[in-house]
């Protein structure tokens, strides 16, 4: 079975290739400016929109496609649209068309900005309802999905943290890690909610939803639901910073471009049932992140 992985290098794509585990031969793909060294992935640096992406499909003999590439930056695609569709929706376009003609699987990434925060928690079968250009835009890309094939499996993560690769962008967790090292003070929201979840948590079952699933649409979250404020003090706890430099806020305290649902919690019932999974809780996932070891990314923040 060969797999090739977009977004290789974001959050989601770097747990994908630690949780891997030899299920086949992944393939890497990534749109940065750097090299990537590794004897066992073989990875590309190529657009999702790109038409050389037809010369890896031959090359690889490609099986499924996890497709996590795509521009995530809820207020940068409320500035950008024409961007934000273009890495998204004709990225996703490109990817389908590719995956019909050589009979792939495709494994959506998808996100929990599909809904509006009203009437949570959030079921798959939930009938979603995006507030914010990110969120429209995702669901168009789920629609282009649902309709090419019967054969796909639609994932939606809910807020992730862990280790990013340093030459990516900062999530929650490192941001959060890298103001509480330099003792900078933090203001946070307490009026929006998730049940947030370990990026390593997340890759590993998503993998096992690829591999055993039936269902076509899920959703991955962690066990707790808490706001911003609470996940900084239990992260601040965990790693041993002050929690005095974080400062709870209303979200109408930032000016931000893009409008926030409240609370997108998920009802992960289905998950649970299918996978027999317990799901980890704020505190394991955060410890988890600290015991990881011998990690580049790790060094890179504290």
């Amino acid at each position: 079975m060969n797999t090739l992985l977009t977004g290789a290098t974001g959050l989601l794509g770097s747990y994908i290739v630690k949780a891997w585990r030899r299920r086949g031969n992944l393939i890497g793909l990534y749109s940065g400016n750097y090299k990537i060294e590794d004897k066992e992935i073989p990875y590309y640096i190529c657009d999702v929109r790109d038409n050389k992406l037809e010369s890896i499909f031959r090359k690889h003999k490609i099986d499924s496609v996890i497709h996590t590439a795509g521009e995530s930056r809820v207020d940068f695609c409320e500035r950008n649209y024409e961007h934000a569709y273009s890495t998204n929706v004709t990225g996703t376009k490109n990817i389908i068309e590719l995956c019909k003609r050589h009979k792939s699987r495709l494994v959506y990434v998808s996100t929990n900005a599909v809904f509006d925060g009203t009437k949570p928690p959030y079921r798959e079968t939930d009938t979603p309802n995006p507030i914010n250009t990110y969120g429209r835009i995702k669901l168009e890309c789920e629609k282009l999905v649902r309709e090419a094939s019967d054969n796909f499996l639609i994932i939606r993560p809910i807020l992730m943290y862990g280790w990013n690769n340093p030459k990516e962008r900062e999530n929650i967790a490192t941001w959060l890690l890298r103001k509480l090292k330099n003792n900078e003070q933090i203001l946070l929201v307490d009026d929006i909610y998730d049940n947030m979840l370990y990026a390593l948590e997340c890759a590993d079952s998503l993998l096992k939803l690829a591999e055993e699933s039936k269902g076509n649409v899920y959703h991955i979250a962690g066990k707790d639901i808490l706001n911003r404020y609470q996940f900084g003090l239990k992260l601040a706890e965990i790693f041993g910073y002050d929690k005095n430099l974080i400062k709870p806020v209303k979200n109408s305290f930032f000016k931000e471009i893009a409008p926030r649902p409240k609370n997108t919690s998920y009802d992960t019932a289905k998950l649970e049932k299918e996978l027999k999974a317990r799901l980890m809780g704020v505190e394991a996932g955060l410890s988890a992140m600290f015991k990881e070891k011998n990690c580049a990314r790790q060094e890179a923040v504290i």
